[in-house]
């Protein structure tokens, strides 16, 4: 006989039973692995689910997976090197060729400003001998080592391949030694600066200016009866060395007597190994290895005897 409504017995929900058994079942389980793996229940208190596995994989000496990380950008990539265009390929080889073509003819040439003699090693090579360059600087050799520690292994090369070198050469007094007058079919001058230091931007370029017209007037009473003797000047693009004025001093210094002939693009290239010194010496601060200073351009000037040819302003 059903008694349906008796006080004092609680009526089991459907399932309740089941319910509770199974999760009563469920924390046995659970107090078991923690006794198992001696993982105390604070533990895991307040951690993520991946950081509960980590450390009970930790307990029973299983490697844990590794934790996500958070995203984070990649590191940047440089930017490859733009590679030239035909069209840019074709330029370099030209003024490679317009460049070297100054040095094809025989003849004594004199360089004057040298600074670790790079430039003289590199005509040396590519002449294939260095009979008849003449290579000068204007330090002493004391100060030469100090400024250029490379200087001593270059000038080495130069003369062993039949060059000769000489320090303590005053570009602006070249007529003052004796075997120096008349005596070169071509006179050469890299980027000239006083390396002086001067801010005032108005005095420095009186200075530069009147350092090449003492430059010109002394050049000219080296240089040799030939017609086709000249004297070059590389500069850089640009500003201060615009306002210089190159042919209107070289003009004048000389009394008409050099002239413009032609302008020529300066092109590393065609000089293997040469580097860019500048007139205070070689350091990260003042000069790089790779003569990045005349990633602008250059130019140099050619200046011979007689009326000239090319109609160029001063830059």
């Amino acid at each position: 006989m059903a008694h349906k409504n008796l006080k004092g017995v609680r009526k089991v929900k459907k399932g309740g039973l089941k319910s509770q058994f199974k999760a009563e079942k469920e924390k046995k389980r659970k107090e078991k692995e923690r006794r198992k793996l001696k993982v105390e229940p604070s533990q895991e208190e307040g951690l993520r689910k991946w950081q509960k596995k980590a450390l009970r994989a930790e307990k029973s000496g299983v490697s844990p997976a590794p934790a996500p990380k958070a995203s984070a950008a990649e590191p940047k990539r440089e930017a490859p090197e733009a590679k030239l265009s035909k069209k840019e390929v074709r330029l370099a080889r030209q003024q490679l060729k317009q460049h070297r073509r100054l040095y094809e003819q025989s003849g004594a040439v004199l360089l004057v400003g040298e600074g670790n003699f790079s430039f003289a090693r590199a005509l040396c090579e590519v002449r294939g001998s260095g009979e008849d360059i003449f290579a000068t600087c204007l330090d002493g050799e004391a100060i030469l080592k100090r400024k250029y520690p490379d200087a001593l292994e270059l000038r080495k090369t130069v003369e062993e391949r039949g060059g000769t070198t000489l320090s303590s050469v005053d570009a602006t007094r070249l007529h003052k030694v004796k075997q120096f007058r008349g005596a070169f079919k071509c006179i050469v001058w890299n980027f000239p600066h006083l390396g002086a230091g001067e801010k005032d931007v108005e005095k420095s370029i009186q200075q530069h200016s009147d350092l090449l017209a003492a430059f010109f007037a002394s050049a000219l009473l080296c240089l040799s009866e030939d017609p086709a003797s000249a004297v070059h000047v590389a500069m850089k693009h640009g500003e201060p060395y615009k306002s210089w004025k190159i042919v209107q001093v070289a003009k004048a210094a000389s009394e008409g007597k050099l002239q413009l002939q032609t302008v020529v693009p300066f092109s590393l290239d065609a000089w293997p190994g040469y580097e860019h010194r500048r007139t205070r010496g070689f350091h990260e601060k003042f000069s790089k290895k790779d003569s990045e200073e005349l990633a602008k351009g250059a130019k140099v000037y050619v200046f011979a005897r007689g009326q000239g040819v090319a109609e160029e302003e001063d830059e």
